[in-house]
């Protein structure tokens, strides 16, 4: 006698199919586990993990009918697949999780920024009603966290706002086939370093540009840019500026290119501006670029900026001083030898701590537990 499969549906309205937490670390995780694993996202399928399969929503062209439409377009859709668990992604969802709820399905609740702390660097929101929503929403959250069947947290300091025995913490850790260390001599590798994902002013894009030109910067290095600028204002600007001619930007990097892309550098780079959102953030890029056998170029206003220092695996840098990452980067383009030493040391911190196979565990744990 043949058993089904448990059915479990992932929801977002805010990421794309290609996205590494949802589809690549728990959608792929869940599918090798022996789930049925649908993803309900906007956009076209790409290179998607195997058992994966997308039920794409059209994208919204404006913020609003994001929040109107397509969010109504994804409830229809999960009501449609009938899943036995459905996980959603975003704040703007709580809406749907707890409508499903009331339906009596299993919901999670996968709450990747400490939500009330991100509302107060959102620049659409009109800077004097930010504070009035960030406090609503922390009383929301409070209100309707009991309602779901678990909560999952990308860090430890976000599980703090939630019941201890309902949340499980998921980090953002890279899987063992990620990290593929490239070319073992640095010397042999391009003067260039690398940034990898979503193109922000509060990631620092500008500041990265403009270290190109810094009098600290050797001439002959360059950036390899992939990713989505956030907005066309921000890609413009950063075109205009006469740094970007050392600039190499190749759009969105599909996961299968990433290897090659982070292979073939000799540092990364996470200078995330200071700002409360980002303090206690575990970023995935430090993670990646480390399992990849590279040194990094970090915000020291980053506390998970302590593991470069403890292992001694890149250098932190005041993210605001576009003299200082100019520096940092210099220093290890044009001294190989200890660039591919940090490289190797934080290549053994994640290879022994931080693998997305212990995660994985727990998210299976959680699912064998409510489905």
């Amino acid at each position: 006698m043949s058993h089904r499969k448990k059915k479990v549906a992932h929801l977002t309205s805010v990421h794309t199919p290609a996205d590494t937490r949802i589809t690549f670390r728990e959608c792929a995780t869940l599918a090798l586990a022996g789930y049925e694993v649908v993803l309900i996202a906007p956009g076209a399928a790409g290179d998607l993990p195997r058992g994966v399969r997308l039920r794409s929503v059209a994208p919204a062209r404006t913020r609003f009918e994001r929040m109107t439409r397509t969010m109504w377009r994804i409830y229809r859709a999960a009501l449609d697949e009938r899943a036995d668990v459905y996980h959603f992604h975003d704040p703007e969802l709580i809406a749907v999780g707890l409508a499903l709820r009331a339906r009596g399905a299993r919901v999670i609740f996968d709450v990747h920024e400490d939500i009330p702390v991100d509302i107060r660097y959102k620049n659409w929101i009109p800077a004097w009603l930010r504070p009035m929503i960030a406090a609503g929403s922390r009383i929301a959250l409070h209100a309707v966290q009991g309602w779901y069947s678990a909560i999952v947290t990308a860090t430890p300091a976000i599980a703090r706002n939630f019941p201890r025995g309902r949340t499980v913490v998921v980090c953002n850790y890279p899987s063992l086939e990620e990290l593929r260390a490239g070319e073992s001599d640095f010397e042999k590798r391009p003067r260039a370093v690398a940034y990898l994902g979503n193109i922000t002013a509060l990631r620092g894009a500008a500041e990265m540009v403009a270290a190109l030109t810094s009098a600290q910067m050797a001439p002959d290095i360059r950036l390899m840019l992939a990713g989505r600028f956030e907005d066309d204002e921000l890609e413009q600007r950063l075109r205009a500026l006469p740094a970007w001619r050392h600039v190499e930007f190749s759009g969105w990097c599909a996961r299968s290119n990433v290897p090659r892309l982070l292979s073939s550098v000799r540092a990364g780079l996470l200078v995330l501006q200071p700002a409360s959102s980002f303090e206690d953030s575990m970023p995935t890029k430090l993670y990646e670029y480390l399992g990849a056998g590279l040194p990094v170029v970090v915000s020291r206003s980053l506390n998970c900026s302590a593991i470069v220092h403890e292992f001694d695996c890149g250098l932190a840098v005041d993210p605001c001083d576009v003299d200082a990452i100019a520096q940092a980067v210099t220093f290890l383009v044009n001294h190989p030898d200890a660039a591919q030493a940090m490289g190797a040391r934080g290549r053994r911190f994640v290879m022994e701590r931080c693998q997305w196979n212990n995660e994985a565990k727990k998210l299976t744990q959680l699912y064998a537990e409510i489905a």
